[in-house]
């Protein structure tokens, strides 16, 4: 997975590939943690509305 775009990743994700989501998390960790101001709570919020985000996004 780690030779697929975002846009590759994005629609296995929305297929229900739960290892592209993982994979889309892993990449995203970064901007997600800067965001979260060390919060852990925040944290899994983020997450959480990143997954919706994208089962949600038009391709």
């Amino acid at each position: 997975m780690k030779d697929k775009s975002l846009f590759e990743l994005g629609k296995l994700a929305q297929r229900g590939n739960q290892n592209a989501m993982l994979e889309i998390i892993e990449r995203k960790k970064n901007i997600l943690k800067k965001y979260s101001f060390n919060d852990e709570d925040r944290y899994q919020y983020l997450i959480l509305k990143l997954i919706e985000g994208i089962q949600h996004y038009k391709f």
